[in-house]
């Protein structure tokens, strides 16, 4: 049931699976919040934007116990410039994210993280989200929904070559990904998103970890 009390807040929400946040989160509240690095402009009256300092989330005020916080933040090696600047996005703001929304009443959170991830690996990209998916499940929330996917489909505002030509190696292989292998098949944003929804208003009290079949399985129970 939808508690029309609530404020979700999205971070990431520029990016891939954060725009269909909040494109969903605004047909079924009344007021979303997209919080962004820089001014953003929306046409629907229901999204407000605040704007933070990422490199300063330890005292900026941005949440309260009303609100669910859903972290669709993330970057790639090539875009931040160095495996620092990396970490300091898919680690260390979303962990500051998650100890500023937590210490300020915040219950419900849902972050997108990737299949593979692993703390212990050797290579920074799952290193990175294994890290990120241990330190988060320390954390006393009353529901935390971790999103496994592997290759995330849609329209991105840039251009990723690499991703073009991996989207149609997937599109060929996807058929012949099933059993222990499924969880490795492609999947929209648009049904991330409809899972991560799902799950922080209906998911259990629990730390969660979906990989595709569940993404999959809890987007449908969206609609």
């Amino acid at each position: 049931m939808i508690d029309q009390n609530k404020i979700p807040c999205v971070v990431g929400s520029t990016g891939l699976v954060g725009s269909h946040l909040i494109s969903i989160l605004s047909k079924i509240y009344p007021k979303v919040i997209s919080i962004t690095r820089v001014k953003d402009n929306y046409s629907n009256p229901s999204v407000k934007n605040v704007i933070i300092d990422f490199d300063n989330i330890k005292n900026e005020n941005i949440f309260n116990k009303d609100n669910h916080l859903y972290i669709a933040l993330g970057t790639t090696r090539k875009k931040a410039g160095s495996d620092q600047n990396f970490i300091k996005v898919d680690y260390d703001y979303c962990m500051d994210l998650a100890n500023n929304a937590l210490l300020n009443g915040v219950k419900r959170v849902s972050i997108i993280s990737s299949v593979g991830s692993n703390p212990n690996s050797n290579l920074l990209y799952p290193r990175t989200k294994g890290m990120i998916e241990k330190e988060l499940s320390k954390l006393p929330f009353e529901h935390l929904s971790v999103m496994k996917p592997s290759l995330i489909l849609g329209a991105r505002k840039e251009k990723r070559i690499a991703e073009k030509m991996a989207k149609f190696l997937f599109a060929l292989i996807n058929p012949f990904l099933f059993g222990g292998l499924m969880k490795y098949k492609s999947i929209h944003a648009r049904d991330i998103a409809k899972a991560m929804v799902y799950q922080i208003i209906n998911g259990k009290n629990s730390f969660n970890q979906l990989e595709y079949e569940e993404i999959i399985k809890y987007s449908k129970k969206y609609g």
